[in-house]
Formats: structure tokens, C-alpha cells, sequence
């Protein structure tokens, strides 16, 4: 897909991976939607991206809010235009064995991990079935491959994240529309930083690394579906 003046949605578009997404579509001419929590982080980007030229907006919400959603992918559209590119990337972690960890967190991770990209999926996936055109793009974790001790909120989500790829690509494929997962492992971002002890960032991978896998994914020519990529650390 020929990025220049398309219209890429963006989730948790306010750091990490997906500030660096902004970045990477940004510079290939693309107009961005960003949506996050936290307006400030997203004003943030937004004025980061002002020397590409191209346009943007924030959107501000929690993307587990099915109302939300529908008001951030009509804001969208209304200001930028139709959606050529869903990436799911909002997400949040949690850890403990499945003893201990309260089940308002657990519901709480699958909320935003999980509910969100199928919330903000179901919205963008009508126009572009009409148009015969579109990219989604959900961001698991190899931890939706493989568990981890403590991981049973997070592990949970991201399988669940996999999953809902893989059913929905079934449903689209006859559209001409293109569903991938990606599948990173320890990315240097502030949830990482926050959430693991004893965290070597010199050995993690980089969210511009993953950024840039993802948009050639979605350049790659609209005959090729790719249906998934794992980007590991070299050196663990």
C-alpha cells in the first residue's frame, strides 16, 4: 500500500511503540489519528510530528469504551478521511500467579488489550470492506505464544489478541482486506521499564524497530497478506 495521504489510526499513540509508529507513518506521508489515553502525551506527538507536514489528530479516550471508539473513529474520518490503516497498539500489563492477582486487574487487562483492538476493529472494518481496502494491524507480544510465571492477565490477553487476528483475517480475506499480528518480545518502552526488575535495556529491542517492521508490512504490495511477525531480541 502506497502510504502518502492515508489515513492511519493509531492506539496508544502517546509513547513507546506507538509514538514511534506516528513517527515511522508520518514520514512516509501519511496522515495520523492519534488515540490514547493521556491528551497531554498525544499533544506531545503531535507537535513532533509537525516538521513531516502531514496532518493529525488527537483523540483522546479509553479504548476499552465501546462509546469512546465509535466517537474517536468518526472524529477521525470526519477530519482526515476514511481509515487505510488500524494499528492496535494500546496496552497495558499486570503481573502476579493467578492465586493472587485481583480480578478487577485481570478484567482490566483484557479490557484494554483485548476488548480494545476488537472495539476499534469492529468500527474501522465496515468502510473498509465497502472500499475493498484496509490494513489491521494488532499488536500481541510473545507472550501471546508463550506463558510466563506471573503472567496470567497479560498471556491471557495477548493469546486472546492472536486469536481475534486469526478469526478475523477468515473474515475479511474475501474484502481484499489485510488482518497481521506482530508479535514483539521485550520491547525498551516505559511499560517495560515499569513493569520488569532488573530490566538490560541495552539488550531490548528498540519500539523504532518494530515501527518500521510494521510499516513495511503494510507497504508490502496488496496481493501478499502477511499474517504475522515475531521480532525477538538477538541476545536475550
Amino acid at each position: 500500500m502506497e502510504l502518502k495521504d492515508r489515513v492511519v489510526f493509531i492506539t496508544g499513540a502517546g509513547r513507546g511503540i506507538g509514538r514511534a509508529l506516528a513517527h515511522a507513518f508520518a514520514s512516509e506521508g501519511a496522515l495520523v489519528a492519534l488515540q490514547g489515553r493521556t491528551k497531554k502525551n498525544l499533544e506531545k506527538v503531535q507537535k513532533e510530528l509537525k516538521p513531516h507536514g502531514v496532518r493529525t489528530i488527537v483523540l483522546p479516550g479509553d479504548v476499552s469504551d465501546e462509546g469512546t471508539v465509535s466517537r474517536c473513529v468518526a472524529a477521525a474520518e470526519q477530519q482526515l478521511g476514511p481509515i487505510d490503516v488500524l494499528v492496535n497498539n494500546a496496552g497495558i500489563f499486570a503481573s502476579g500467579p493467578v492465586e493472587r492477582i485481583d480480578a478487577l486487574v485481570f478484567d482490566r487487562v483484557l479490557a484494554v488489550n483485548l476488548r480494545g483492538p476488537f472495539l476499534t476493529s469492529r468500527a474501522v472494518l465496515p468502510g473498509m470492506k465497502s472500499r475493498r481496502r484496509g490494513h489491521i494491524v494488532n499488536i500481541a507480544s510473545t507472550a501471546g505464544r508463550h506463558g510466563f510465571p506471573g503472567g496470567a492477565a497479560y498471556c491471557a490477553s495477548k493469546f486472546g489478541v492472536a486469536g481475534l487476528t486469526e478469526a478475523m483475517r477468515y473474515d475479511v480475506r474475501s474484502s481484499d482486506v489485510r488482518v497481521t499480528a506482530v508479535f514483539p518480545s521485550t520491547v525498551a518502552t516505559d511499560l517495560v521499564r515499569d513493569s520488569l526488575k532488573g530490566f538490560d535495556e541495552t539488550k531490548a529491542i528498540r519500539p523504532e524497530d518494530v515501527a518500521r517492521a510494521i510499516v513495511a508490512l503494510v507497504k508490502m504490495d496488496d496481493r501478499a497478506l502477511p499474517t504475522s511477525l515475531e521480532i525477538w531480541q538477538t541476545n536475550p
